[in-house]
C-alpha cells in the first residue's frame, strides 16, 4: 500500500505532533481502530497531557498499549551509541517519539523506504508555521541520522490479529 495517499495531518499546536501521528496512523493502518480527529484524540488522552498539551512519554506507553481500541503494542528501546536501523519495524506504519536534534521531544510515523531510509508522516510542518493551519508532510529520512539524538526511543506499532503474537514488528 503506498500510505503517501492518505493526506498528512499538521499538528495543531506546537505540543500536539503526538496527536496527529495517532490520527494518522489510525488512518493508515485501520483494523477496526477508531477513526479519530486530533482534537478527539487530544479529549481523550487529556488526562495524560502536560501544561503545554504534550503527552508525558510514561504516560503514552501505557495509555496507548492499555487501550484496547487501539489495538497497539508499545515499546521503549534505548539508543545510545546504537544505529535505529535494528529497530523492529516492519512494513506497516509504526509512530515513533524521539528526541529531536534540537533538543525538543517530538513524534513522527515511519514506514520503510530503501535501505536505512524511512518515510515519514511529519506533523510540524511548515515550520513553524501558525497553529491550526499547519498541514505535515511526508519527508524521506535517515533513519540512523534524525532519529537518534535521545537515549531513547518509544515505538508504538498495529497489534496483530487475534491469536497472532503481539510482539514488535520484524
Amino acid at each position: 500500500m503506498s500510505y503517501r495517499k492518505i493526506p498528512s495531518i499538521g499538528q495543531a499546536h506546537e505540543n500536539s505532533c503526538w496527536a496527529a501521528c495517532l490520527a494518522w496512523w489510525l488512518k493508515a493502518v485501520q483494523g477496526g481502530r477508531p477513526s479519530w480527529t486530533q482534537a478527539k484524540i487530544m479529549e481523550v488522552y487529556r488526562r495524560s497531557l502536560d501544561g503545554d498539551g504534550a503527552m508525558i512519554p510514561e504516560y503514552m506507553v501505557n495509555a496507548w498499549r492499555n487501550d484496547q481500541r487501539l489495538k497497539m503494542g508499545t515499546m521503549v528501546f534505548k539508543t545510545p551509541n546504537a544505529t535505529l536501523d535494528r529497530l523492529p519495524i516492519g512494513p506497516t506504519p509504526v509512530c515513533i517519539a524521539f528526541k529531536h536534534f534540537t533538543g525538543f521531544a517530538h513524534m513522527n510515523v515511519i514506514w520503510p523506504s530503501e535501505g536505512s531510509k524511512v518515510w515519514c508522516m511529519e506533523p510540524y510542518w511548515p515550520f513553524p508555521g501558525v497553529n491550526g493551519k499547519r498541514t505535515g508532510r511526508f519527508v524521506e529520512r535517515e533513519i540512523n541520522d534524525h532519529f537518534n539524538f535521545g537515549d531513547a526511543v518509544i515505538l508504538a506499532w498495529a497489534n496483530p490479529f487475534e491469536g497472532e503474537s503481539a510482539a514488535p514488528p520484524a
